[in-house]
């Protein structure tokens, strides 16, 4: 059995809804596979160790893939927000995740 791994990865900046602080971050679009366990998060946030960044990995249909590869190719990105659950020593699961392009 072959698998295909299918991703997008981009860079971006998290933005603080409370105290509007900046930070650099990574942020990857990763297809599920047959071979992908179930999960209930629709992803993760994790701190980089030795920079001050962070990374946000998430899970999403294929049809999301393709959607996002297009709205990102033609600069149409609006807006990009998730929401961070509880989390313990600098990893936090992604309990949602959303965004808005302009047409």
């Amino acid at each position: 059995m072959s698998v295909e791994f299918t991703y997008l990865i981009v860079g971006a900046v998290v933005i603080s809804p409370r105290t509007k602080m900046r930070w650099p971050a990574v942020v990857s679009f990763w297809v599920r596979t047959p071979l992908t366990p179930q999960r209930v998060e629709a992803g993760f946030m994790f701190k980089s160790e030795n920079m001050p960044s962070f990374n946000l990995g998430l899970e999403v249909t294929r049809q999301q893939f393709t959607e996002m590869v297009w709205f990102f190719s033609q600069k149409l990105l609006n807006n990009f927000y998730f929401n961070v659950g509880h989390g313990a020593e600098n990893h936090w699961p992604v309990k949602s995740w959303g965004a808005s392009f302009q047409l």
